[in-house]
């Protein structure tokens, strides 16, 4: 499929915080058509048409031909872009190919990428006299309800859409797809006066031919500073990913996300974050190593803060790689492997006690284990491992990376480094046994 965007109005009530036009409005490192571009491309979508109008030049300068995007761009120009959003859609008439399926979104929304992955999954059912619209049935969490265009639905079909409805139960997302039927449909609420996409909606929906995709993720119209502010909270949200350690969802994020505010308009990307974090982890294994064991402490959680952050800078902007990957996973072993001969170099030089080498030795072994396991889990089941799903009452258990370098971060702030090895040793070798016997049991 081609996907359209429609990105020809003034955009007025955004214009007076920034000096740009609405669709190349920065939020949070991209222009806000880009970021659906790129969130799009994500699925599968390569191919795309920009419908423009009030800023054609601009756009056309920022976004060019797409090369930079990996993506084709075309672009069709609306002169009578101020009559209504409806002219726009119906510009794309102009370059239809007979039967096609597409999908039509505004560049001003913001969507989480699964909501679109599960919206476009629908695409192959939608026959070509129908048109299908991303609907949110979850009222109590739509911001802005007001605003919003609202839908009387009907057995997961559309019976009437508006923003002045007193009777409905969903709002319209401002996403559909589209096939020669909106095109008509258009043309024939155009030729009576009607210009908003959604007269044309409402021609269709009277036919029952309005399909409904009811989502299960968050979106946000952006149309003014305070919705701006809303869709950099959403986005922010998103990133935080189901297989998140304990320690990770209650206490790594609250510091992590604010770091990636701050960095996602900067040039600073995943890979320099994941070196900074392996650093961070070096440089508390000399602090160890050194007798500093607070600051040792305090270096490690730092490196299991930074730890999200490449991976949040990744999904935010659409960096992610299999050679990050890779690095990531690389490094984050090694610096685990630092902090901990730091430690027992650190307790053994104190005692000389052998063991230390026992219990460093242990850790050393039960440390990769979790990661060893989450990997072959997805690779012979066929699905991730999810702590909050498979771990049951385990996943409070802090034996994940996460988990783990906060008990160094205590054992070290306490000066507790031989109790901070030790329960390292026994808990990660019995939270891999635990796993082994919860999926002999359930297979």
């Amino acid at each position: 499929m081609r996907a359209v965007l429609l990105a020809a109005g003034e955009g007025k009530r955004l214009r007076p915080f920034f000096d740009r036009p609405k669709p190349l409005v920065p939020l949070l490192g991209l222009a806000l058509i880009e970021r659906n571009i790129l969130a799009l491309k994500e699925c599968g979508i390569n191919e795309f048409v920009v419908v423009t109008g009030c800023y054609s030049a601009e756009l056309r300068d920022y976004l060019g031909k797409g090369e930079r995007l990996g993506v084709s761009i075309d672009y069709l120009h609306n002169p009578d872009w101020k009559l209504g959003n409806g002219v726009s859609a119906y510009t794309f008439h102009q370059d239809y190919r007979r039967d096609e399926k597409f999908v039509l979104l505004m560049s001003d929304h913001v969507f989480e990428p699964d909501l679109l992955k599960a919206f476009l999954a629908e695409a192959e059912n939608v026959k070509q006299d129908e048109l299908l619209l991303a609907a949110d049935s979850r009222l109590e969490a739509v911001y802005d309800l007001d605003e919003c265009t609202k839908v009387k639905t009907r057995n997961n079909y559309a019976v009437r859409l508006g923003k002045g409805l007193d009777d409905f139960d969903a709002v319209d997302c401002g996403l559909f797809i589209g096939t020669g039927s909106l095109l008509e449909a258009l043309s024939s609420s155009i030729a009576g006066g009607a210009y908003a996409l959604t007269d044309a909606v409402n021609l269709m929906a009277a036919q029952g031919m309005v399909k409904l995709h009811f989502v299960q993720n968050s979106w946000i119209d952006v149309d003014d500073h305070q919705s701006f502010k809303q869709a950099e909270k959403v986005l922010l949200k998103s990133l935080v990913p189901a297989k998140d350690g304990f320690i990770s969802r209650t206490f790594n994020r609250r510091f992590s996300l604010r770091i990636t505010r701050l960095l996602a308009p900067t040039a600073v990307t995943p890979n320099m974050v994941t070196i900074l974090s392996f650093l961070t982890a070096a440089a508390a294994a000399v602090s160890f190593a050194l007798t500093q064991p607070f600051l040792g402490g305090v270096l490690a959680q730092l490196a299991s803060i930074l730890d999200g952050v490449d991976g949040e800078i990744s999904r935010l902007k659409f960096l992610r790689s299999r050679f990050g990957e890779i690095l990531d996973s690389i490094l984050d072993r090694y610096g685990d492997y630092l902090i901990v001969i730091g430690m027992v170099y650190s307790w053994y030089c104190a005692t000389g006690h052998t063991t230390a080498l026992v219990a460093g030795a242990a850790a050393l072994t039960g440390m990769p284990m979790s990661m060893l396991f989450k990997e072959k889990f997805q690779n012979v089941l066929g699905q991730p491992f999810t702590p909050e799903i498979h771990d049951g009452i385990m996943r409070y258990f802090p034996a994940n990376r996460d988990g783990r370098l906060f008990i160094i971060m205590l054992g070290g702030i306490l000066n507790l480094l031989p109790a901070a090895l030790v329960l390292l040793a026994v808990g990660t070798h019995l939270q891999t046994f635990i796993r082994l016997y919860n999926v002999r049991k359930s297979n």
